[in-house]
Order: structure tokens, then C-alpha cells, then sequence
């Protein structure tokens, strides 16, 4: 496959790029220029490679120029650690990467401890996660299945993994074994829906079991199985962008800028809505209920505050980038930005704690909270664009490392698969 961004003569990647940078000709352009000599490099010599045991390749953030050895990889790229050995093929625009957190030294630690005075956290933001670090791919999905475009949301549904794409179609995933155990797991599509406008956000409620899909159209779809029903929410006039439960109470955010709260009603034996929220601070991203009674609405400009009781403003707090995910953690609100900042806020909406941007990690564009379970320690993964992901150890921020998931576009989800640390990542 071509590399569309090597045809604009954007690729950043180079020769580490996944994909073919053939027929220039074809393209009209006449043949690049000889190579120009890479200029010295003036960094510490890796000792780990001249041992011949580096596990970071190319992506190695200290000199592999001794005794014929090779530079360092280009800022921000890098082939993706798994390359070469792996079967299948590869992940592609519309792939689902399976990850597991194995036991390991942490991140991209073991082959600089010789040079530890070297070692900062902007130099883990780089694509440093690579062969021979605590992570492991468990599956990769092949370029010929799946969705036609990218996914846009993904959530559990019980046993199932749901994904919505910009295809217009909804995905159900059962797990399965792979052929050997050595292989592990796999995902096999398991269902389909068909709907007339792309998906753009999933909930999963799992004490009543409906299923919700968000539409760019601005419809919600509500699906249950059994005792099956089935329901078209209408009100939002821009795509729907995030979805919650509280309290028997549907509550959607839409591009619209509002939010809309929903209630089933069982002698009508459908939802209707309830009430909408204007929210001031522009399109909705994200929602999040911070108890005891207050609504959360990360929007364009930052972040409103509704009361539940009233379903009225209280409050805002303004941001200059606009808000990409609300996490709960530990009582206070992590706020990710699309500037690649987190912050952490308290129930009463003071900032405790600001991070970022930081060396390679300059965009958020989905955020998730996994915990490791071998440290026994919670993992904030922040996906980026071009497929990258940032891992911290929270609540210290100490950044574990980045690494490449081999999609050209932006991470549109994560999401924890609860078992043994393992996690999916999702791309456009």
C-alpha cells in the first residue's frame, strides 16, 4: 500500500515508514536527490549496543554511530516495535490493537541505566516503548476485516467488544483462541448493524442492558436484547459526541453544544427527553457525573459544571484547547486536553495539578485509565495522532513511555479490557 502522506512529500517516517514509497515517476516528480551525509553525531555512545544487547533499535535515544552502528530514529517516528516477526497483516487504518502489560523493568529503563544521568521525562515521551519493554501484543487485526474507515468509538458490551466507524456501521467482537496457544487471543466479528449516518459515540449500561449509539446526524439509537427493543432518540442536531447513565437517566452531549437528559418511560415503553442544557462553553465532548450532584460537561472552550438538581449552569472553567476526556480518579477530575495537557481538578473544580505538554506529547485525542497489574498500579494512556500513546504512572505522572500502535491517524479510543491488564486501542 502507498504512502498517501509520501505522495504529498509529508511522510515523516522515512525509510522506517510502514508503508511503500515507490513510483515517483508515477507521480510525476523525478528521482530524490543522493542522500546528504547525516551530520556527526555528538550524543552519548549506547554501551548497551555496542554489547550488541539494545532492545530499542533505531528508537534508541543514545549514539548507535559507533563501530559502524546507526543513528537514532527520526523525532516522533519509528518503525513499529512489533515489525517483522509478527503474523498476520498489521493493523492498518481500521485496526484494533490488543495490548497486555507484561512483567519488565518499565519504561525503555534497561539500556539506559548506564547513562542514567542522561535519562528525563521529555526523553520518555519519545517512541521509546519498543522491543523488549513491558508491553506485549496480543492480536492485530488484518488489514481485510473489520470496518471500511476508521472506528470512532468502541466500548464492552458484557462478553463483546462494540465498535462504531465512520462507515456507518456498528461491529460486534467475540474473543476467541487463535489456532495455537501461543497465539493467544483474537477478536472474530460476531454481528453487524447498518445505520444511515456514521457512529460517533457507544454506551454500554449493563444493569439494563442497553446498548446506545451516538449518530452523526444527531439521532441516539437505543438497542436492547432481551426483552428486545428498540428506539430513536431525536433532539440533537449535530453528531452526538459522548453518552452516560446516571441514575436510570440517559444524558447525551452533542456538537450542538447541548446536553440532553433522557427518561424511559415504561407505559410509553420508550425514552423521552426530559430536559436539554445549553452549554456555554461551546460543542460537547465529554460528560461526567462528580458526586454528589454535579455534571461535568467538557466542551471547546472548557469546562461547565450543571447542577443535577437544577440542570443549570453553576459554573465554568475556561480552557484555552478543548477538552478531549473527564476521568474520575480517586475522589478529583482528570481533564484531558486536545494540546496534549492533563489536569487534575477537585470536586469543586479548584486545579490541583497541571501536566504537559512534554517533549513528544503535545495532542491528546482519546484517554484511558488501565491499571497494571503486576506493579499494581494505575496507567493513564493518552493517545495521540499518528497512532501514538503516552503512558504515565499516576498519581505521580511519571511517564512510562510511548509507543506506536501502526495507525496513520488519530487514537479515537482505549478501552480496558479487565483482565490482566490487558487493553485495546482503536485508530481512524
Amino acid at each position: 500500500m502507498l504512502c498517501r502522506f509520501y505522495q504529498q512529500g509529508a511522510c515523516r517516517f522515512g525509510d522506517q515508514c510502514r508503508y511503500a514509497h515507490e513510483g515517483p515517476e508515477s507521480l510525476g516528480k523525478s528521482a530524490p536527490p543522493p542522500p546528504v551525509p547525516p551530520p556527526v553525531d555528538d550524543r552519548p555512545v549506547c554501551t548497551y549496543f555496542l554489547a550488541g544487547t539494545c532492545n530499542f533499535g533505531d528508537t534508541c535515544r543514545f549514539s548507535h554511530a559507533a563501530q559502524g552502528g546507526k543513528k537514532g530514529g527520526k523525532k516522533g517516528g519509528g518503525k513499529p516495535w512489533w515489525k517483522g516477526k509478527t503474523k498476520g497483516k498489521g493493523v492498518g487504518k481500521k485496526g484494533v490493537d490488543w495490548e497486555e502489560w507484561s512483567a519488565g523493568k518499565g519504561p525503555g529503563m534497561s539500556g539506559l541505566q548506564n547513562n542514567a544521568s542522561e535519562i528525563d521525562q521529555r526523553s520518555l515521551t519519545g517512541p521509546y516503548l519498543g522491543r523488549g519493554s513491558e508491553l506485549f501484543k496480543v492480536w492485530s487485526m488484518p488489514e481485510d476485516m473489520g470496518h471500511e474507515d476508521g472506528i470512532r468509538a468502541a466500548v464492552l458490551m458484557g462478553d463483546r467488544v462494540c465498535t462504531g466507524g465512520a462507515d456507518r456501521r456498528l461491529l460486534l467482537w467475540r474473543g476467541e483462541q487463535q489456532a495455537s496457544p501461543e497465539q493467544g487471543l483474537a477478536l472474530a466479528q460476531d454481528n453487524e448493524v447498518n445505520f444511515s449516518e456514521a457512529v460517533t459515540a457507544l454506551l454500554f449500561e449493563p444493569t439494563s442492558r442497553w446498548l446506545f449509539c451516538g449518530l452523526a446526524d444527531g439521532q441516539v439509537r437505543a438497542f436492547r436484547q432481551e426483552p428486545f427493543a428498540e428506539q430513536a432518540l431525536t433532539g440533537h442536531t449535530q453528531p452526538v459526541t459522548s453518552l452516560l447513565v446516571h441514575e436510570s437517566v440517559l444524558i447525551s452531549g452533542s456538537a450542538d453544544g447541548a446536553v440532553r437528559a433522557w427518561k424511559y418511560d415504561a407505559q410509553l415503553g420508550g425514552f423521552a427527553c426530559a430536559a436539554t442544557v445549553a452549554v456555554p462553553l461551546g460543542p460537547v465532548f465529554s460528560l461526567l457525573v462528580q458526586q454528589p450532584d454535579s455534571l461535568w460537561v467538557g466542551a471547546q472552550r472548557g469546562i461547565s459544571c450543571v447542577s443535577l438538581q437544577t440542570l443549570q449552569p453553576v459554573g465554568s472553567i475556561d480552557a484555552s484547547s478543548r477538552v478531549v476526556r473527564l476521568v474520575p480518579y480517586q475522589g478529583c477530575v482528570l481533564a484531558a486536553f486536545a494540546d496534549g495537557v492533563v489536569k487534575v481538578f477537585d470536586a469543586s473544580g479548584k486545579e490541583q495539578f497541571s501536566h504537559g505538554p512534554l517533549g513528544e506529547h503535545t495532542t491528546n485525542t482519546a484517554v484511558a485509565l488501565v491499571r497494571q497489574p503486576h506493579a499494581n498500579k494505575d496507567v493513564l494512556l493518552c493517545g495521540q495522532e499518528y497512532g501514538y500513546i503516552t503512558a504515565y504512572d499516576i498519581p505521580d505522572f511519571r511517564p512510562r513511555g510511548t509507543f506506536t500502535t501502526g495507525y496513520e491517524g488519530d487514537i479515537s479510543a482505549i478501552i480496558d479490557m479487565g483482565s490482566d491488564g490487558i487493553f485495546a486501542t482503536f485508530g481512524l
